[in-house]
């Protein structure tokens, strides 16, 4: 049997009608050389009949034995790839349409075996707050270049990470995977996968390459961990459900909450822990984490939620640090926008500050769009260029990105205007 360039593994729970979108994205890649691997923790839905649908012999559905906690699912996906390359697909995401033709084309290119992107993000329809169906394209240059492995790291331990560290943006070598799993007997470890996985991955990689384009978009949804966790208040029950399913013991991690920035110290630091030679220059800057909770609980705090015990023992902590208590115990600044008050007089009072503002925005986006500055980043809604999921939103990218013409991109009902051509400094195929 010969063995496949990418394995795709799209770990799943409950989400028969979000990862068929994730399938659908793979099979309509440039380049055809892979598996798509299924794989189901245990789902109450209809996510094993769903999967069905997919008679590609290339796509492959695995259930587990019983429902697992993260980083247990996790493992059981990846012990079923057989390809080179794997890339760990969240359910709720999709490949742009020339995304593995680069991913090979930059592995081969620098013999590297550990590479990563810049993502993109889609809201659907169901998400918990405003901006429904749009997506965010970040700024990109298109260059693809080697990492350094210090690079990577460092920033992670002092808090300051320079690299969007989500698992669909990354691949690994199964070799890489496989000599983890000799040494520690698993690849994957913690609630937050990523900032386990990629540290250690990074310490064995022989060359780490980035491509600084988006080739992945994450979604964000109803149904979405981060989204629920740190984006949104869906609800104390609903919160309370996304928590109860993952494993809620802390090994290293000075507190005990479920911010993103615990996630990201339990990682570091069970990483560190598993292997403490190979991470023995890199100091974990605890006042900086510290610092950066309570920044992210007094966000959750502003949207409504429940955070008062979290900010507890977060100050209990922090008492061996008096500048750090002083700090977060003055008044929390009011963040006027001077910008925003003056938009709350005259026509912003009949549509709301809030509403104008992006209404602007997005008519600037546009027009922008529309002159081909797409390299400079953008946010836009589907309404404006016909598409109303992440399928077909990974296919809009996928045209604006390479060149594609504003008449093929505008939905019919749209003003055309002047036929410019979108023509990014770099496409997603470029190198220079």
């Amino acid at each position: 049997m010969t063995t496949p360039a990418f394995s795709i593994v799209i770990p799943t729970f409950n989400r028969s009608d979000l990862f068929p979108y994730a399938v659908k994205s793979i099979l309509r890649q440039s380049l055809q050389d892979f598996e798509i691997i299924v794989s189901d923790n245990y789902s109450e839905d209809d996510t094993a009949e769903v999967s069905k649908q997919f008679t590609d012999p290339r796509v492959r559905y695995v259930r587990t034995p019983r429902h697992f906690v993260i980083a247990d699912a996790w493992e059981f996906a990846r012990r079923h790839a057989t390809g080179r390359l794997i890339m760990m697909l969240s359910d709720d995401d999709a490949l742009l349409g020339g995304a593995l033709a680069r991913f090979y084309k930059e592995s081969q290119r620098y013999g590297a075996d550990f590479l990563f992107c810049r993502p993109a993000t889609y809201r659907d329809y169901s998400f918990l707050g405003a901006e429904r169906n749009s997506v965010h394209c970040p700024a990109f240059t298109g260059i693809s270049r080697l990492v350094d492995v210090d690079e990577f790291i460092r920033p992670l331990f002092l808090f300051r990470h320079k690299f969007d560290m989500h698992p669909s943006a990354f691949m690994f070598a199964r070799e890489i995977a496989d000599i983890v799993e000799r040494r520690t007997g698993r690849f994957f470890w913690t609630n937050g996968v990523e900032y386990s996985a990629w540290p250690i991955a990074a310490t064995f990689t022989k060359r780490m390459a980035y491509i600084d384009a988006p080739l992945v978009i994450l979604g964000r949804t109803a149904k979405s961990w981060g989204t629920n966790i740190a984006l949104c208040n869906p609800g104390k029950e609903r919160i309370k459900a996304f928590t109860d399913d993952v494993d809620h013991r802390r090994n290293h991690a000075p507190l005990n909450n479920f911010t993103m920035c615990n996630l990201i110290a339990e990682g570091m630091l069970t990483a560190k822990d598993l292997f403490p030679k190979e991470f023995e220059a890199y100091e974990f800057d605890e006042a900086h984490y510290l610092r950066r909770t309570m920044a992210e609980l007094r966000n959750r705090k502003r949207i409504g939620v429940d955070v008062s015990a979290e900010i507890e023992e977060l100050l209990r902590y922090a008492a061996k640090y008096p500048s750090l208590i002083e700090e977060f115990t003055t008044k929390e600044p009011r963040n006027e926008n001077p910008v925003r008050q003056q938009l709350l007089s005259g026509v912003a009072n009949k549509m709301g500050a809030r509403t104008l503002q992006h209404w602007l925005e997005r008519r600037r986006q546009v027009r922008e769009i529309r002159k081909g500055n797409v390299s400079c980043g953008f946010q836009v809604a589907g309404e404006d260029f016909g598409f109303d999921n992440i399928l077909d939103c990974a296919e809009f990218l996928t045209r604006i990105l390479n060149g594609s013409s504003v008449d093929a991109l505008m939905p019919a009902d749209c003003p055309s205007g002047n036929d410019h051509d979108f023509r990014p400094r770099h496409s997603v195929g470029s190198n220079a």
